[in-house]
């Protein structure tokens, strides 16, 4: 793969990733429970990280790198807030929200690691963010157990 190839790719995950951050902060401001809360906030934190080292990678390959997410995710997280005044804290649905874009951030990674042939350090740097983000989102799912035994 070329290095506008992968600009190309790394642009597109940072913005997934932007918006899977931007996403899990907002979820987090909706949540009472501590410990979801901070564990949105933790994982808004690992994608901001993500987009930092895809972004120094992009410009290291002479690229312009991509800086916001999308108007979508911000109409996604408009609609969440106003879900949330409508119809209460309600965790479940915040945690649907959160599995949507988890969902689409995992099929993203998952492509840029099984179908693109990018170098070395690329691949390895992709698929530790692949896993790390892999990782948070089960921890998610099984805190969605405990707080449904909540309740």
């Amino acid at each position: 793969m070329n290095d506008l190839d992968t600009i190309t790719l790394l642009n597109r995950l940072i913005v997934t990733s932007r918006n899977g951050e931007s996403a899990l902060r907002a979820a987090a401001s909706e949540a009472h429970h501590a410990e979801l809360k901070q564990s949105l906030q933790e994982y808004s934190l690992f994608f901001a990280e993500a987009v930092r080292e895809m972004q120094d990678t992009v410009h290291k390959l002479g690229g312009h790198p991509k800086g916001l997410g999308t108007f979508d995710n911000t109409l996604h997280r408009t609609f969440m807030h106003l879900r949330a005044l409508v119809e209460g804290r309600d965790e479940g649905a915040i945690l649907d929200s959160v599995e949507s874009d988890e969902r689409e951030a995992d099929i993203c990674f998952d492509d840029a690691v099984n179908h693109w042939d990018t170098s070395p350090e690329v691949h390895a740097m992709l698929e530790r963010q692949r896993d790390g983000a892999r990782q948070r989102h089960q921890a998610i799912r099984a805190m969605r157990g405990r707080l449904d035994t909540l309740h």
